[in-house]
């Protein structure tokens, strides 16, 4: 999914281009404090829940606030292919943040910016329709998308039987993901289509759930110094880098660098010496 967005990316900008169409490409990415592992295996972060979703404002959300905060302009249209009837959740949160128009939302945590939602009346069949049409943009690659959604979950686009169940029951997120109790997209590519390369992927992200909330790998006390489930453990974070050391190796992907690594043993050299970090 990342090689194919890139791939489209520079696409999208060429033909742009191409077109007199005065559109950049800027992809952003969270300073490296706020990137996932330094923040599990660093600082001690526990995997992300449904009550404690972390990742969503660290890796996704400020990035983008901060890049905004930069533009020139006073204001910014974020577009989102944000839709109902993706999850319930999706439907309150577009209903806490709808605005007079139908297909324009506040931006959470921004009085600048607002979000712009073109496909939200759109249906999961809507969406491989208009993507199956002949035309501009020429860079997006429908067929190799739809192969990808097709080996990861079944899906059933471009043409299904109307008697079937319907489509639109792929997900792809984060492969480290824990919010989600089971990555089916993942477990479809390991067992289903024989990509047995992402099977230590899967293995160490449903070990990742497995130990979250394990007292042994949780400190006893919160940095606050209030008693209770706190931190990863540092022992409990070393164990998480040589399990992810190994998935790498096995996987041959490259899933942390050694910037990542000098920052995680520096934030564990500084728990060491702080005296209100209790395990």
């Amino acid at each position: 999914m990342r090689a194919l967005v890139r791939r489209t990316l520079v696409g999208v900008r060429a033909e742009a281009s191409s077109l007199g169409i005065p559109l950049f490409v800027k992809v952003v990415s969270p300073p490296l404090e706020h990137r996932y592992f330094v923040k599990v295996i660093g600082r001690g972060y526990p995997p992300p829940t449904n009550k404690f979703r972390w990742c969503t404002d660290k890796l996704r959300i400020k990035p983008i606030a901060k890049f905004l905060e930069k533009s020139t302009d006073n204001s910014a249209v974020v577009l989102l292919g944000v839709r109902r009837g993706e999850s319930t959740e999706r439907d309150r949160t577009i209903a806490k943040h709808r605005t007079k128009h139908p297909l324009y939302l506040r931006q959470a945590g921004s009085s600048k910016s607002v979000i712009f939602g073109p496909l939200i009346d759109y249906a999961t069949e809507d969406i491989w329709d208009t993507l199956a049409r002949p035309g501009l943009p020429n860079s997006i690659d429908a067929q190799k998308l739809a192969t990808l959604y097709r080996r990861a979950s079944g899906e059933c686009p471009i043409i299904r039987d109307p008697n079937s169940s319907a489509c639109g029951q792929g997900r792809f997120g984060c492969w480290t993901c824990t919010v989600v109790r089971k990555d089916r997209a993942l477990a479809n590519l390991v067992f289903d289509d024989g990509f047995s390369q992402l099977a230590p992927l899967l293995q160490f992200r449903d070990w990742l759930i497995r130990i979250r909330d394990e007292p042994e790998y949780r400190c006893r006390w919160r940095r606050n110094g209030q008693r209770g489930m706190g931190p990863l453990t540092l022992q409990a974070r070393k164990e998480i880098l040589t399990q992810l050391v190994e998935a790498q190796t096995r996987s041959k992907y490259r899933l942390i660098g050694q910037t990542e690594i000098a920052a995680i043993k520096k934030l564990w050299n500084r728990d060491k010496q702080d005296p209100l970090y209790r395990e």
